[in-house]
Formats: structure tokens, C-alpha cells, sequence
């Protein structure tokens, strides 16, 4: 009996390792699984259960989960899966970012001529909220600058260039916010009366934020020299890096002489670049509106020889949000940032 009893030992470690090994291959299986599949709700998930913490919100860029942030006000949170200082266009989301959005009650982008790598992610995903895509919310075209009236699949089948950086109208964000205030309710109904009176308070703070902005640029406006009517007030000259202020630009009466990249994906071409120029020389700008990204090799090519290629003073406008901290009133320090660079340009 002694002798049969000695492989038992080895018998025994050899089958924990085994299963340990099992283990393991399972586990990977199942991390593999979250971070490669589409984020799509699981299944049951028209019924979302709201935990004691409140509704998770994933948003694609910042500006929209400071918005998402005032509505929820403390009955949840809003996450941002495209890390600071990565570009909306480009972005790869890391393996939390799309666990963060695997768990998220709601999912909320601008859409997919924005975000362009996460079409796939989140078009089909029933929790998705695309705020280009609401009914009343205001776009530009890129090429012309006008109004597009309608706003829905078929338009965006259109040949439209259109200006996708929408937060940056208070009156698009009041929209925003009331398309997170109605799907908050929808999926927390006994939380729905904070919810709106978070959307209520937003509005108010939004119509109180177009008249304090509205002011502060009144007061930098000046008489034109070149206008036979002294009555008639406009800003000093100014250029940016990227046309991506219309929406800005459009709610508080300015605009930009000059923008040296029209679409940020492409570099502009010789004949842009010298048109560039041409009008950087004759517009003569005090001030270039620059951003955290902006490519200071286009900047120098494009004011090289230039009279104020050495006075032309520049300020960083930072419309993602990069350096506005979490909590509420997030969406009003965003815009209140972006005036002061703004004021800070044209003083």
C-alpha cells in the first residue's frame, strides 16, 4: 500500500495547476471580450437599473460631460472616454475608456463626422444620445457659414461641410442639456423632477452668461476708420489658427478676418497657404487665436516675411476644456474661459 500511495502528490499539484491555468485562460477571455467588442447595451438593458450611486454618463469629448455634469448634479456621474489633449478625430479609446462606456447608462457624442474612429462604437448602441443629430440644434456649414436647416440623417447624406464644434453656442448647449435632462428621466423617473429643475437652472445660467459675454465684448468694440457711418462698431482684426469659432463667433457678434486651416485633417496646399498670406498681409490682425494642438511649423511657413510676422501677439484658446476641473457649472467656466481669450486677443 505504501508503494501505490507515492504519485499521489504530484497527481494532485499537477491538476491544481491545471485548473489554475484554466482560470486564467478564462479570465483573459472575458477582459478580451469587454475591451474588443462593439459597446453595445447588454442584453435586458431598455430596462437600465439606476444603482444607489445614480446614472453613469459617457460622453465622448469634455465639453459634453460638463454639460451632462449640470444636469445630473450629484444623482450620477458624466465621463469623458477621450482623454485630454487627444484629438476627436483621431482618438483610440483605451481598454477603461471603453469599459467606462460598456458600463454607462447613456452615451452621448457629437456624431460621426466628428468622432470620426468611434462610428462603429457608438452609432448602432441603442444608450447613444448624437447631438448633431437633435432636432433643434443649430449648424453651420464650413464653406459658406450658413445656417443648415434641417439636421438629420438625410442632411448629413448632403454634400454639407459642416462645422461640428456646436458646444460653443450657449443656445446649442441649453438643447444639449435638455436632451440629457429628457433620457435622465426616462431612465431614473423618480429622479426626473431634479433633473428638471437642472435643466432649469442651466437655462437660466445660460441666458444670464449671453449677457454678461455679450457686455464684455460690447465694450472692446470700436468705431471702424474706413466706414462712413460713425455710428457702426465692430472688433479689432483678428485671425485664428482654425476656423472653429462660428458658433462663438455668431452668438456675440464677431468674427475672424482670417483662418489659416479651414479643416484641421489636411494641410492646407500651396495655393491655400499663399492665399493665406495674402490675406494675413492685408487684414493685418493684432492677435492670432491659437490652440493647444496647433502646429507652430504652419504658423511660422504661413507668417514668414510677413510685416508683423514678430508682433503678432497669440493667445491659446483651450475650446476642449482641458484645463476646466470637474463639478458643477462646469459648461459656464468653459465658456467664461473661452471669452477671456477672447478679450484677452482683442483688447
Amino acid at each position: 500500500m505504501k508503494n501505490l500511495a507515492w504519485p499521489i502528490k504530484p497527481l494532485v499539484r499537477l491538476a491544481q495547476k491545471a485548473q489554475k491555468a484554466q482560470k486564467a485562460l478564462w479570465c483573459a477571455t472575458a477582459l478580451a471580450c469587454v475591451f474588443l467588442q462593439p459597446l453595445q447595451a447588454q442584453p435586458g438593458s431598455e430596462q437600465y437599473s439606476v444603482t444607489g450611486a445614480g446614472l453613469l454618463v459617457a460622453t465622448s469629448i469634455y465639453p459634453l460631460a460638463l454639460i451632462a455634469n449640470d444636469i445630473l448634479a450629484g444623482h450620477g456621474n458624466a465621463v469623458a472616454l477621450i482623454a485630454a489633449g487627444d484629438s476627436p478625430h483621431h482618438t483610440t479609446l483605451s481598454p477603461s475608456a471603453r469599459l467606462k462606456a460598456a458600463r454607462a447608462d447613456l452615451l452621448l457624442w457629437v456624431g460621426q463626422d466628428f468622432e470620426v474612429t468611434l462610428g462603429k462604437l457608438f452609432r448602432e448602441d441603442p444608450r447613444t444620445v448624437t447631438v448633431s443629430l437633435l432636432s433643434d440644434i443649430r449648424l453651420y456649414e464650413l464653406d459658406r457659414g450658413g445656417l443648415i436647416e434641417a439636421h438629420d440623417d438625410q442632411a448629413h447624406a448632403e454634400p454639407h461641410s459642416i462645422d461640428l464644434h456646436l458646444w460653443l453656442s450657449t443656445t446649442n448647449a441649453e438643447i444639449i442639456a435638455q436632451a440629457i435632462s429628457r433620457a435622465a428621466s426616462n431612465l431614473d423617473p423618480s429622479n426626473a423632477p431634479h433633473y428638471r429643475a437642472s435643466l432649469a437652472r442651466f437655462i437660466e445660467q445660460q441666458a444670464q452668461n449671453r449677457e454678461a459675454f455679450e457686455a464684455e465684448f460690447a465694450s472692446l468694440k470700436r468705431t471702424k476708420s474706413d466706414s462712413q457711418d460713425s455710428g457702426l462698431q465692430d472688433t479689432p482684426p483678428y485671425a485664428v489658427y482654425h476656423d472653429a469659432y462660428r458658433y462663438f463667433e455668431s452668438e456675440f457678434g464677431l468674427s475672424h478676418r482670417v483662418a489659416l486651416l479651414v479643416d484641421p485633417e489636411r494641410a492646407p496646399s500651396i495655393r491655400e497657404l499663399s492665399e493665406v498670406r495674402a490675406s494675413l498681409a492685408s487684414a493685418q490682425p493684432q492677435c492670432l487665436l491659437t490652440e493647444p494642438d496647433s502646429d507652430a511649423g504652419l504658423i511660422a511657413t504661413a507668417m514668414k516675411g510677413l510685416a508683423q510676422e514678430t508682433t503678432l501677439r497669440r493667445v491659446e484658446v483651450d475650446i476642449l476644456g482641458r484645463k476646466i476641473d470637474e463639478g458643477q457649472e462646469g459648461y459656464t467656466r468653459l465658456m467664461r474661459a473661452v471669452v477671456a481669450d477672447f478679450v484677452e486677443c482683442l483688447e
